[in-house]
């Protein structure tokens, strides 16, 4: 029996040292440090969903979890630097919309959304709003209905700023313009903070803008909502109409944030993520936290978030082809 004994344990050594690297990987996560990469500057809603997710998952999991800013190219830096990761579940990513755009914009990129990033979980969802500047008279009570006849009448001779080109408030430009058949004048900015200072300046007459950075402007009265593309009315803003309900459902446009991984990281561990990504984004006061910025958070399964991605891949991939959108 003591033989047996013996064989018996050589032979589970011998089984364990074939096992995969994932599969021991996977046996012994979580260990040292969890880094949440944050594609974009400290301070807006991305960074927010990342430390929030970083403070439950460190209570949860009992390791380190911090959060890492690498902003850049409106995300592109931060997203490649974790489809490049290894792929142990140590290196996480709360990403957005240019995960869905940036193959369709960028043919050269070092790395393959689809390939090389694993959709774990949708966390929030937001529309666009388009608001106007109440610096200019003539646009305090415009209407959009009117604002697109004067377009027509005069092509490019209605600006309408975007939080950068090919960013998704481009995209929903592009998509008005297409839609209904009108010829506006993009005008791209560097990020939300300077599109906003100058459509309140006057400076710019229209934007496409988050609905969370642009709540805070419309409710002091700086700028005036005119249309929201989301699937129902923002609580928010109770008076401001969908664009569903003005008869344009081609507008019915969401900026996203969701949690990913690199290709490769063991399926137990992307299941557990997943779980402790919708536990912590489906609590009651998280909820209410981010409503009251204006946020919708839509946490769900792997799967579902996969799909939802194609589907916007396959949208915006469509439309920028057919316009020949390209990133200035």
């Amino acid at each position: 029996m003591p033989r047996l004994s013996q064989f018996f344990l050589a032979f589970l050594t011998v089984v364990g040292a074939l096992i995969p690297g994932a599969s021991r990987a996977e046996q012994a996560w979580p260990q040292g440090t969890i880094r949440v990469i944050v594609p974009f500057a400290p301070g807006g809603l991305t960074d927010v969903i990342g430390r929030t997710l970083a403070n439950e998952l460190g209570q949860s999991l009992k390791v380190p979890v911090i959060v890492e800013n690498k902003s850049g190219a409106f995300g592109l830096v931060g997203t490649e630097y974790v489809a490049l990761a290894k792929p142990d579940g140590n290196t996480l990513l709360v990403g957005g919309g240019i995960v869905a755009l940036a193959d369709a914009l960028y043919p050269k990129l070092r790395f393959d959304p689809r390939k090389d990033l694993t959709p774990v979980s949708m966390i929030e969802r937001n529309g666009l709003l388009l608001v106007a500047t109440n610096a200019d008279e003539q646009m305090r009570n415009a209407k959009l209905a009117d604002l697109l006849t004067a377009a027509r009448e005069r092509p490019a001779s209605l600006a309408v700023a975007s939080f950068g080109s090919g960013s998704i408030s481009h995209m929903a430009l592009e998509a008005l313009e297409s839609s209904q058949r009108v010829d506006l004048l993009h005008v791209p900015y560097r990020g939300t903070a300077p599109a906003m200072q100058h459509l309140i300046g006057g400076q710019v007459p229209l934007m496409f803008d988050n609905s969370v950075t642009a709540l805070p402007q419309v409710r002091a009265g700086k700028i005036r909502a005119l249309a929201y593309t989301g699937s129902q009315r923002l609580p928010q803003l109770p008076d401001v109409p969908t664009f569903l309900e003005l008869g344009m459902p081609e507008m019915n446009v969401y900026n996203f944030f969701g949690l990913y991984v690199p290709s490769g990281t063991p399926v137990a561990i992307v299941e557990r993520l997943n779980a402790e990504a919708n536990r912590i984004f489906s609590t009651p006061q998280v909820i209410a936290k981010f409503a009251e910025m204006g946020a919708e958070l839509h946490p769900g399964s792997a799967g579902d978030f996969a799909r939802f991605l194609e589907g916007e891949r396959s949208r915006w991939g469509s439309l920028i082809r057919t316009r020949g959108i390209r990133p200035e």
